[in-house]
């Protein structure tokens, strides 16, 4: 089962809560905004071009224990 994302690293797998899961990515870094909060970068996995950001309180781990 999915659970929200505590800590996440580079290369973790998740989903975003505010797009109902719907498209899963691969974290590709981290950035942070003018209000001091962590972003992270996103690579959805079938959408080649498709790269967004996401705060981290949107984000719920597909692999909560890192490993399949």
């Amino acid at each position: 089962m999915a659970k929200e994302v505590a800590a996440v690293r580079v290369g973790d797998l998740v989903t975003r809560k505010s797009h109902n899961h719907d498209i899963t990515f691969c974290i590709i870094g981290f950035r942070t905004d003018s209000r001091g909060r962590s972003i992270a970068i996103l690579k959805a996995l079938y959408h080649a071009a498709f790269i967004v950001d996401a705060p981290l309180e949107d984000l719920v781990s597909v692999l909560p224990e890192r490993r399949l």
